[in-house]
Formats: structure tokens, sequence, C-alpha cells
């Protein structure tokens, strides 16, 4: 590989994980908004329900996230044409994100490195959701005496 292809590569990765990182954190952000203004106070079944609610939509708005991330991905491997359609630059990137890599979908031998950015992108982002829900499950506290 030229060094040029691999600085260019570097680059692509460099811009996608910052710009993805920089839409989790916004996602994070409102999520964490909404839940402080969410988390007044309740108690008994009324509780139970708000807290199980409140879990389900912050699961989905966090999937919006990793969904919207790995479009962004999927957007630019079919700017750099290295997939025929939309949807196996999707599937490739979903695979490639979520750290499965099943290898039925490949990128071009001259592209590889990119693989690894997006695995390495989705398993930090993924972890970052998770410590975000560990943090908003802890606050509720599921089942047991609210902090507050």
């Amino acid at each position: 590989m030229e060094h040029a292809q691999l600085y260019h590569q570097l680059a692509i990765s460099a811009a996608l994980i910052g710009a993805t990182t920089f839409v989790h954190g916004v996602f994070v952000a409102a999520a964490a908004a909404v839940f402080r203004t969410a988390m007044g106070k309740a108690r008994g079944v009324f509780r139970f329900f708000r807290d199980s609610i409140v879990l389900v939509l912050l699961v989905l708005w966090l999937m919006a996230a990793h969904t919207l991330e790995m479009g962004m991905w999927a957007w630019t491997f079919m700017r750099y044409e290295l997939f025929e359609t939309w949807e196996t630059a999707l599937y490739f990137s979903a695979a490639s994100y979520t750290t499965l890599g099943f290898g039925d979908v490949l990128l071009p031998e001259a592209w590889r490195l990119l693989g690894g950015a997006i695995a390495a992108n989705g398993f930090l982002l993924f972890g970052l959701s998770a410590a975000f829900l560990f943090d908003a499950a802890g606050q509720l506290q599921l089942g047991g005496q609210n902090k507050r």
C-alpha cells in the first residue's frame, strides 16, 4: 500500500470517528437533559412504569444514534464507490460497526484499513452507550430506593 493511500484512509477514519463521536455526544447529551427533567417524584406502580418506559426510550434513542452513525460510514463507502449498492454498504457498516464482521462482504483490498477503524469506532461508541445506560439505571435504582 502506498503511503498516500494509507494517509488518505487514516484521514477518512479520523474524520468519521470524530464526526460519529460528536453525533453520539449530541444524542447522549440530549438524552441526559430529557432524563433529568423526567426524573420527578413518582411512587409505587407509577414509578415502575415510568422507569421502564424511560429505559426503553433511552435504548431506542441510543440505537437511533448508532444507526445514524452506521449510515455515515455507509455514505462514505458509497461516496468512494467501495460498494455497488446502498444496501451492501449499510450491511457492511452494520456488521463492522457492531464488530461482528461476518466476512461475506469485504472492502476492496486497497481500502481495508477502514474496516478496522469502523470496528474500533463502534466498539467505543457502544461502550459509551453502555456507560450512559448503566448510569441512568443506577439513578433509577430499578426497584430500590431512589437517590433523590
